[in-house]
């Protein structure tokens, strides 16, 4: 029997399951702006991990955002976690919420659905470990290639209107100007255009490469007379980036939070990454992307609604490559990806030269 969805007239309450990370509760934002536009009346909320929490405040499509402190596997077993997920489980079922939405599709978010005692558990296509058990999965679209559409088609079935995703992303006062003060303190002045770079990332075979991103800082300032601005929590590979370059370089590594990050990714005229969480928050605040991707799908994982601007090299990967693994030294995907190229997309998109709102 077909899965059928709820009367979304009869549902009160929807919990949004998405814990991490950074670049997928970006993905899945859309899904709680769908919601609430088609039907206001719902009360949204979101489980999520603690540190990724300043994504999801003073969203107004949610009622609350509800945290769970990242742990590692061996944590678990001990005491102290025992008791702590024993309370977040038990406030969750306190909500009584009628409908839980896991976007994350794993067996720590298929627990947080069960612990709401919500009748309808629904998930997004690809449920893996015990979540298949707990919960059902709404069917992927053929049409829905980007992982923002795979979300959104959880919305769609619902009966949500999702033409055109949204992003909502709240930047307090406050946050703007630590923002401010920090650019002009390494003497950025508001409105003065620059590149932003993020050469980090979680999984090494994602990185392009810490020599060429400060070959292409150098072009950039040689040749067009723009400053680049490091943006990462990865101090270690901003020193090194920094270390590496001739011409100025302005790093502002480690000394953001997510607000402000965001608020100085919202402030560049590009973003210049690899497949890293960075680009998804620009792309979600308007901003021109230029993504390093490497053996990860283009398709489904670039910027959203960027895909002429990830520079993708695929074609230079194993049979056994795939986004977790390379079976090389170094991806040579990302090897293929030349300084120059990286450096005439950026230009490309320049204010003046071509814009996003000129595409």
């Amino acid at each position: 029997m077909a899965l059928q969805p709820p009367d979304m007239l009869s549902v009160q309450r929807v919990l949004i399951i998405k814990m991490s990370a950074l670049g997928d509760v970006i993905h899945a934002l859309p899904v709680a702006a769908a919601l609430k536009e088609t039907f206001p009346h719902l009360e949204i909320s979101w489980f999520v991990e603690e540190q990724l929490a300043p994504l999801l405040t003073g969203n107004p499509c949610l009622t609350d955002v509800m945290t769970l402190k990242k742990y590692r596997g061996s944590a678990l077993f001990t005491p102290h976690w025992v008791k702590y997920i024993g309370q977040r489980v038990r406030d969750v079922h306190r909500r009584k919420f009628d409908l839980t939405l896991d976007l994350q599709g794993l067996t720590k978010s298929a627990i947080v659905a069960a612990a709401s005692g919500a009748k309808c558990r629904l998930g997004y296509h690809w449920l893996r470990e015990a979540a298949a058990m707990i919960e059902q999965p709404v069917p992927r679209l053929p049409t829905s290639i980007h992982i923002v559409d795979q979300y959104l088609d959880v919305a769609r079935f619902l009966g949500a209107k999702a033409e055109t995703p949204q992003f909502p992303f709240h930047i307090p006062e406050a946050d703007e100007m630590a923002a401010e003060a920090m650019l002009c303190e390494q003497g950025i002045a508001p409105n003065a255009p620059f590149i932003a770079l993020n050469p980090a990332s979680a999984n090494a075979i994602k990185q392009w490469g810490n020599e060429r991103y400060a070959a292409f800082s150098d072009a950039l300032y040689s040749e067009h007379g723009l400053p680049s601005v490091l943006l990462t929590a990865d101090v270690e590979v901003a020193a090194t980036v920094t270390a590496a370059a001739r011409c100025p370089i302005v790093s502002l590594a480690g000394r953001t939070n997510l607000k402000q990050l965001a608020s100085v990714l919202k402030r560049c005229a590009v973003h210049v990454c690899g497949d890293t969480g960075s680009g998804h928050l620009a792309a979600a605040l308007g901003r021109p992307v230029v993504s390093i991707i490497g053996p990860t799908d283009p398709e489904r994982v670039c910027p959203y609604g960027q895909r002429e601007n990830a520079l993708s090299h695929r074609e230079n990967c194993g049979a056994a490559c795939d986004w977790r693994h390379c079976e090389h030294k170094h991806p040579p995907c990302l090897d293929a990806v030349s300084v120059a190229e990286v450096l005439e997309r950026t230009v490309r998109l320049l204010p003046g030269n071509r814009s996003l709102d000129d595409r």
